[in-house]
Parts: C-alpha cells; sequence; structure tokens
C-alpha cells in the first residue's frame, strides 16, 4: 500500500470517514480496516474495502 504523504489525494482516516462518497454501511467497514496514522487515496480505501469484503470466511 502506497502512503505518499506529498500527493495532494490522500486523506487520512477521519476524512475518508466525513466523505459523501461512501455509504454508511461502507463506513462502518472503513472504521474498522483503516488505521488512524495512515493516509490512503480513496481508490485505496475502495480497494482495502472490496478486500475485506471478499475475503474467505473459515
Amino acid at each position: 500500500m502506497t502512503t505518499n504523504q506529498a500527493d495532494s489525494n490522500v486523506f487520512g482516516k477521519e476524512q475518508i470517514m466525513k466523505s459523501s462518497r461512501f455509504t454508511p454501511k461502507e463506513k462502518d467497514v472503513l472504521d474498522v480496516i483503516l488505521q488512524e496514522e495512515q493516509r490512503y487515496s480513496l481508490e485505496e480505501a475502495q480497494q482495502l474495502m472490496e478486500l475485506f469484503l471478499n475475503k474467505e470466511v473459515i
């Protein structure tokens, strides 16, 4: 996962959680998987959420 902090298109967890791009249910998932100290692009957040939701349950 790339965390290029010089890039203006990356956001902290709090900013992503306030975004209108994600539904309340998606924000619940993102709240669990995103780390406070990391910065993510919206595409990275979407990818991480999809990977989490598509994991095989053991």
